[in-house]
């Protein structure tokens, strides 16, 4: 008999601990893919290479999502996330799933989906900070489909921001499918995963029924 290895399984305490780190790496943005100035307390958090540093980070992180941010549950395992802006400028909304963590590396945290200032955004969360100067190839899968963007790196490297076309997929193709599978290009190896995006066309209605009016 073969030995059979535990698959891991997240519990409840994990997955809030790595929504709560999406929701504060996106605390920041400003809607467009562009930085704002880290807030005091999360200086060199994407750079930081110890694990007590990263530790630190977010705790740090968790203080301000919690203190700042509403956060709903929805179908399929999204969570609907508004986080106040400290400057006082507009909330950011987001709609977030975390990684199936059985099927996903550890330097892939989740998807988001944001409110931008042309529409709807795709974001993926990675744990491991990426070269701002770098645009990797990003292949998304769901079922026989595949498509292939070049992204933008931001929030300081640990998020991609993808192309509009994404955001047109998420709105057709992606409705009727139950996981999105991810590749990173990036060296020295890709970082890989998979994402459950049933519940999808509801998370994207909450989402726009929130977004701020353009």
């Amino acid at each position: 008999m073969k030995n059979l290895v535990p698959v891991r399984v997240p519990s409840a305490f994990v997955m809030k601990h790595v929504t709560l780190l999406c929701a504060a790496l996106l605390i920041v943005a400003d809607g467009s893919g562009r930085t704002e100035p880290p807030r005091p307390g999360m200086l060199n958090c994407a750079s930081s290479v110890s694990p007590e540093q990263r530790q630190r980070c977010d705790e740090e992180a968790f203080r301000q999502v919690e203190a700042g941010s509403q956060s709903t549950q929805l179908e399929g395992g999204w969570r609907l996330v508004k986080s106040r802006n400290p400057d006082g400028g507009a909330d950011a909304i987001s709609a977030m799933h975390v990684v199936d963590s059985a099927k996903s590396d550890a330097r892939l945290a989740g998807l988001s989906l944001q409110c931008g200032r042309d529409g709807i955004e795709i974001v993926l969360i990675a744990l491991e900070p990426l070269s701002r100067s770098t645009r990797p190839n990003v292949v998304l899968i769901t079922g026989e489909k595949r498509a292939e963007f070049e992204a933008s790196v931001i929030q300081g490297g640990a998020a991609l921001l993808l192309p509009a076309d994404a955001s047109k997929l998420a709105a057709s193709d992606w409705q009727g499918a139950t996981e999105l599978s991810v590749e990173i290009a990036t060296k020295p190896t890709a970082i890989r995963g998979a994402v459950p995006i049933g519940g999808l066309s509801t998370a994207l209605r909450y989402l726009s029924q929130n977004c701020p009016a353009r």
